[in-house]
C-alpha cells in the first residue's frame, strides 16, 4: 500500500536529516509517517476523492508534506528523498531496514568498514569484523545477525492483524501462569499501527524471575535471544521477535505507559514531569526518591495534568 511505502520513506528522510543535525524536520517527518501508518484508507484513495485538501486533513500533514505525498502517488518518487539518497553511499539507506540499526550505527559501519549493503553487513558480522568498533561487542554483533535474519524471514514488518493474533496467543498463555496478575501487549500492537516490527509484552507480578523462567520455555518459543531477571527476548515459531518486561503492582502502570507511547510522546511527558519538579520513567513518577504514582497509567497522567489519550493517539504530543 502506498501509505506504508511513503511512511517508510519519511522515516528514512528523518533518520538522514537527524544525522545531519537538522532541527525539527525529523520530528515532523516521523509524526507524518506514524499518521500514515494509522490510516484505514490508502492515501491514493483519499487523494482521488478529496485532492490535496484530503491529504492535508491527515493529522501531522501540512501543505509541504501533502505535496510530497501527492508527488509519490503521481510519480512513485519523492524528490527530497532522491536528493538525500545521493548524499549517501549507493544502497546504504537499505541498512536502516535492519531491526535495531539506526543511521548512526549504519554510518559507523560505512566509515570504518565501507559497508553499504545488507549483504556486506551480514558477511562482516559473520566474520566478526564488527567486534571492536565503538560500542560493539560479541552480543551486539549477534543482535545484528538476528535482526538481518528476522528482516529476511518476515519481510521487515508484519500486518497488524498478524501481530495481534501472535500477541493474543502469547498473552493468553501468560495469563494462565499463577504468578501473573495481568498481561497485555503494548507497543505498536496497542497503538494499532498498521504494520508492526516486533511485539512488546508487559506483565504485572510479584514473582518476576519465575515468570521469566516460564516464559522462555513456553511452546511458542523458537529461540531465546536474551534472558534477565526482569525482561526476556524471544523469537516465536512465526519468526517474530517478542520482548517481555515484568513489573510489580506499584510499577505496572508506569511500565505500560512507557512501553505503549512512542518515543516523542514519552519525551514530551518526561518534560512535563521535569517542569513540575518530578521524574518519570518506566518504574513510576517520582518526587525525589519517593514514587508518587505508577500503579496505573491514569494516575500518572492525572498528576502530570494531562488528559489520558487512548493508546492509538500516544504519538508525539497529546492533543
Amino acid at each position: 500500500m502506498k501509505k506504508e511505502e511513503i511512511a517508510q520513506i519519511f522515516y528514512h528522510i528523518a533518520d538522514v536529516l537527524e544525522s545531519q543535525n537538522v532541527k525539527w524536520k525529523p520530528i515532523a517527518y516521523r509524526k507524518a509517517a506514524r499518521s500514515l501508518e494509522m490510516l484505514k484508507e490508502d492515501v491514493d484513495s483519499i487523494y482521488n476523492k478529496k485532492g490535496i485538501k484530503g491529504i492535508e486533513e491527515i493529522p501531522g500533514i501540512g501543505e509541504g508534506l501533502a505535496r510530497k505525498i501527492i508527488q509519490y502517488i503521481e510519480t512513485g518518487k519523492i524528490n527530497e528523498w532522491e536528493r538525500l539518497k545521493k548524499t549517501l553511499p549507493k544502497g546504504f539507506y537499505k541498512l536502516l531496514d535492519v531491526p535495531g540499526l539506526g543511521i548512526k550505527k549504519a554510518k559507523l559501519f560505512y566509515e570504518k568498514l565501507k559497508i553499504k549493503s545488507i549483504e556486506q553487513l551480514e558477511k562482516a558480522a559473520k566474520a566478526h569484523k564488527l567486534i571492536g568498533l565503538p560500542g560493539f561487542k560479541e552480543k551486539s554483533e549477534k543482535n545484528i545477525l538476528e535482526g538481518i535474519m528476522l528482516m529476511k524471514q518476515q519481510g521487515g514488518r508484519m500486518p497488524l492483524a498478524k501481530a495481534e493474533k501472535i500477541a493474543g496467543k502469547i498473552v493468553s498463555q501468560l495469563k494462565k501462569l499463577p504468578e501473573v496478575e495481568e498481561a497485555i501487549a503494548a507497543g505498536s500492537v496497542r497503538r494499532k499501527k498498521s504494520t508492526v516490527r516486533d511485539i512488546d509484552l508487559i506483565v504485572k507480578t510479584r514473582y518476576p524471575e519465575r515468570v521469566i523462567d516460564k516464559f522462555v520455555k513456553m511452546p511458542f518459543v523458537k529461540k531465546v535471544l536474551a534472558k534477565g531477571n526482569e525482561k526476556a527476548t524471544i523469537i516465536t515459531k512465526e519468526n517474530v521477535q517478542a520482548d517481555l518486561r515484568v513489573f510489580t503492582n506499584e510499577e505496572f502502570g508506569a511500565g505500560l505507559l512507557y512501553f505503549t507511547g512512542d518515543k516523542e510522546h514519552n519525551i514530551w511527558l518526561r518534560k512535563i514531569a521535569i517542569k513540575k519538579g518530578l521524574k518519570l520513567n518506566e518504574y513510576g513518577l517520582f518526587r525525589g526518591r519517593r514514587r508518587i504514582a505508577g500503579r496505573t497509567e491514569k494516575e500518572i497522567y492525572n498528576v502530570l495534568g494531562v488528559k489520558m489519550p487512548s493508546p492509538e493517539k500516544r504519538i508525539g504530543q497529546s492533543e
